[in-house]
C-alpha cells in the first residue's frame, strides 16, 4: 500500500500548510482555481476539490466578487467529516502526533479499556502545526506490530496505514464511540483550560477481518479545538 495521496488533496495540505504557518493571514485572498491549475499543472476539477476540503474545514471563505478568502479565527482549528472509512483517515494525515510517553499497556489499562493481550500504549498530543494541542491522545497497538517512537512522529498518514504497509495488515472495520466528558485537573492542565472544561471524548477500535483489535485509540479534545460535521442529504423519489 502507498501514502501517496490524491493531487487535490496534496494541494489541499499545502494550502492548509501555508495558512497555518501565517504565509495566508486571515482576510487573504488564496490564489483562483485557475491560478492554482497553471502553477501546480492541475485540472480545474483538481484545485476545485482542494478548495473544497479546505472550505469544508472552515479554513477558508468562498466569497462572491471576493474570491477565495482564509477565514478568521474563533471556528475550531480542525473539523472532521463523518462518513467513510478514509474520512477517519484524515485527522491523522492533518495532524501530527508528540509522543510524550510510550510504554507497554499496564494491565489496568487494559481492562479498562476491554483489550486482552500485549499492546504497547503511545501518550501524546495531536496538533495543526503550532496552534494549541488539539487533544491529548492515547493509541494503543498490538505489541508484535507496534512502531518505534520516531516512527510514529513521523508518518505521513495514520498507523492503521503504516501497518497495512508494513505489516500487510488489513484494517476491516472502524468502530467509533464519541462522548461529552469533563476534563479532570491534570487532563485540563495538559490542555490549558480550567478543570470541569467540556471536552468531546473520541474512541476508536480499529479491528482486522478475523475480528481482532489490532489498534485502538483514546482521544480528548477540549471545547473549541475540533468539531465534527456529518453531511444528510435528503433522499429523493
Amino acid at each position: 500500500m502507498t501514502n501517496q495521496a490524491p493531487r487535490y488533496r496534496q494541494i489541499a495540505d499545502m494550502l492548509r500548510e501555508q495558512i497555518t504557518n501565517g504565509t495566508y493571514k486571515p482576510g487573504d485572498s488564496l490564489p483562483t482555481e485557475m491560478e492554482l491549475c497553471a502553477e501546480h499543472s492541475i485540472s480545474r476539477h483538481t484545485a476545485r476539490e482542494a478548495l473544497r476540503i479546505l472550505t469544508d474545514d472552515h479554513l477558508i471563505e468562498r466569497r462572491r466578487g471576493a474570491g477565495t478568502i482564509v477565514s478568521a479565527p474563533g471556528a475550531p482549528a480542525f473539523a472532521q467529516p463523518i462518513g467513510d472509512f478514509d474520512s477517519i483517515l484524515q485527522y491523522a494525515r492533518h495532524t501530527r502526533f508528540d509522543v510524550t510517553v510510550m510504554q507497554d499497556a499496564d494491565e489496568d489499562t487494559l481492562d479498562r479499556l476491554g483489550l486482552t493481550g500485549n499492546y504497547r500504549q503511545y501518550i501524546g498530543f495531536r496538533r495543526v502545526g503550532d496552534e494549541q494541542p488539539q487533544a491529548i491522545t492515547a493509541v494503543y497497538v498490538r505489541s508484535e506490530y507496534a512502531p518505534d517512537k520516531k516512527t510514529v512522529e513521523t508518518l505521513p498518514g495514520s498507523i492503521s496505514e503504516w501497518l497495512d504497509g508494513h505489516h500487510a495488515i488489513t484494517i476491516d472495520r472502524v468502530v467509533q464511540r464519541m462522548e461529552a466528558v469533563a476534563l479532570n485537573k491534570s487532563q485540563a492542565d495538559r490542555l490549558g483550560v480550567e478543570k470541569g472544561s467540556p471536552a468531546l471524548r473520541t474512541v476508536r477500535r480499529y479491528r482486522d477481518a478475523k475480528g481482532d483489535i489490532i489498534l485502538f485509540s483514546e482521544s480528548l479534545h477540549p471545547a473549541g479545538r475540533f468539531a465534527y460535521e456529518m453531511r444528510l442529504d435528503r433522499a429523493k423519489g
